[in-house]
């Protein structure tokens, strides 16, 4: 038996939701500590559009999740602002569009109370110049972009600040009961395989996709329905706004600008395995073919790579929807005391990632309910230290976008940077197309655990832009041997799994300059590094 921790809650699933109810927890002065299979924001989390809805999305449909979100728009910008970018958002209604859904629309935004404004497609157009000319009508609303890989590092960072834990690459085994209630967890290191055991009071399922596994592993039947979306990254920021079709929602409909790209999708298709990321031609194709009625040049702009995730789509009914979008967004909070007879188990799922704050105060509600703890909530007002470092790096020499960067991406890590840097050789640049130096690269190396490209990416933005790590990969994975920051087999490793991730998303939109990337790419590691095919698998 391997090592034995006790704390008053365990929550399972480092996405948003869980983070969320981390944070809540501990500012409540609850002990926690939070497991993840993987790293902080692998599953769902980072995989989506990074769109902080406005509500205006779902105000036909789904009212309850179009109130939460318009809710959860405005307390998320005061509360998180150093991850949310105030974009603002258009609606856009082009001739394929239904008439009567328009009206329909504007009532329900007005009877929400969310604010809608109506400007002159002529004024569209000259804000996003790629838009169609074709647009019959647009409209303004408060939607914004996130940044989903700062903000679930920030929002776990200030949990562990008031004294929660986060074990990543943990995976839970077994679900410890007893007599009709859940004592704990068994979890294993995915990398050393050793084994720890923690009981708790309470177990919150916060793993999104893999939540019905964890109500399985404590012997319960979870419903859950797992609707994987495609998306797409554009080499280049093509919009200053969100930009929506002025429709139901459906597939291709999107278009968020993210830092100095655009994200596009999704589509909507249900699989049986929460692990399934795969990619299709056709299914980008489909996308492409619809998001030219709203950016007609939309086939000449280069795409640099694609990627998938899964919604967690809960569901009580039996009633089938192979596209998952008449299931509701809202929450859904389930006491397994009250459902099923099980004791200490609470699952939390469903929602959106612009309400996983919300989610995160149901869900301690609930648990201090059931642990007798008097506190309230304060993450509605509590302000997540933010990623502004005006104040650092005055005295550094850098080129100017590298340090306008910086201001955005240091963070917490703000000091020990500008420290580095004053190093030599630690402002070197490892990274030409995200600007990122070797002193923000060694801020977010892990004092134990393995080293990997992949978290340092989720971090810094290795490898996220046009080349997709082609050159920075192999730097980084070589200065941190010279560096003694990791070993040469670790370094092999990392490189390996961060080429398969890469050429993955890549391969699907390899047409015109990307293909010539993606054969660049292969050049190198094949011929020059010595890579062989059979190396481009997950490890």
């Amino acid at each position: 038996m391997g090592q034995r921790l006790e704390t008053e809650v365990i929550v399972i699933g480092g996405g948003m939701t869980g983070a969320g109810v981390l944070r809540d927890l501990s500012l409540r002065g609850i002990k926690a500590i939070l497991i993840e299979q993987q790293d902080l924001g692998h599953g769902t989390s980072t995989r989506n559009h990074g769109l902080l809805h406005s509500g205006a999305r779902y105000a036909v449909r789904d009212e309850e999740a179009a109130i939460e979100s318009y809710r959860e728009n405005l307390i998320l910008k005061r509360t998180i602002p150093g991850s949310i970018e105030q974009t603002g958002g258009l609606f856009v209604k082009v001739p394929e569009d239904e008439d009567g859904y328009l009206q329909k629309w504007l009532i329900s935004c007005e009877n929400l109370g969310i604010p809608v404004e109506e400007i002159p497609v002529a004024q569209a157009l000259q804000q996003e110049p790629f838009l169609t000319k074709e647009a019959q009508a647009v409209y303004r609303v408060p939607d914004g972009a996130v940044d989903c890989f700062t903000m679930v590092v920030d929002v776990v960072a200030d949990a562990v600040k008031h004294g929660a834990k986060a074990l990543t690459y943990h995976e839970v085994v077994e679900v410890l009961t007893e007599q009709n209630r859940v004592r704990g967890v068994r979890v294993r290191d995915v990398f050393t395989g050793e084994e720890k055991e923690i009981s708790a009071s309470l177990v919150v399922n916060a793993a999104g996709p893999w939540g019905a596994k964890i109500a399985q592993l404590a012997g319960i039947p979870l419903k859950m329905i797992n609707n994987k979306g495609m998306l797409a990254i554009f080499s280049h920021r093509i919009n200053k706004q969100v930009i929506n079709r002025l429709r139901m929602p459906g597939d291709a409909d999107i278009f968020v600008p993210a830092h100095n790209v655009t994200i596009f999708g999704t589509t909507g298709i249900n699989v049986e395995d929460p692990n399934d990321f795969s990619l299709n031609r056709q299914e980008l194709e489909g996308m492409l073919a619809e998001g030219k009625k709203l950016i007609p040049k939309i086939n000449d702009l280069r795409l640099i790579r694609a990627f998938s995730g899964s919604r967690p789509l809960y569901q009580e009914s039996n009633v089938a929807d192979a596209s998952g979008r008449n299931v509701t967004r809202g929450v859904a909070l389930i006491d397994h005391h009250t459902r099923d007879g099980m004791d200490g188990l609470v699952t939390i799922t469903g929602g959106k990632l612009t309400t996983f704050r919300f989610m995160a105060e149901k869900t301690v509600d609930l648990i201090c309910e059931k642990l007798g703890v008097r506190a309230k909530c304060t993450t509605d007002q509590e302000m997540v230290p933010h990623r502004k470092a005006d104040e650092f790096f005055k005295e550094v020499d850098m080129a100017p976008a590298a340090k306008q960067k910086l201001f955005h991406w240091a963070g917490t890590k703000a000091k020990k940077i500008e420290s580095s840097l004053k190093e030599k050789n630690s402002n070197v640049v490892v990274c030409e197309c995200e600007q990122v130096t070797w002193a923000e690269i060694e801020s977010v190396l892990p004092e134990e655990g393995r080293f990997h490209l992949g978290d340092i990416r989720r971090r810094t933005r290795l490898g996220m832009g046009p080349c997709q790590g082609t050159f920075c990969n192999h730097r980084a994975a070589a200065l941190a041997v010279e560096k003694g920051k990791t070993t040469i087999e670790e370094a092999e490793w990392a490189l390996h799994h961060a080429v398969f991730e890469r050429k993955k998303g890549m391969d699907v939109v390899a047409t015109g300059e990307t293909a010539k990337q993606l054969q660049l790419m292969e050049t190198i590691y094949k011929v020059s590094l010595g890579f062989v095919e059979g190396d481009y698998q997950h490890v």
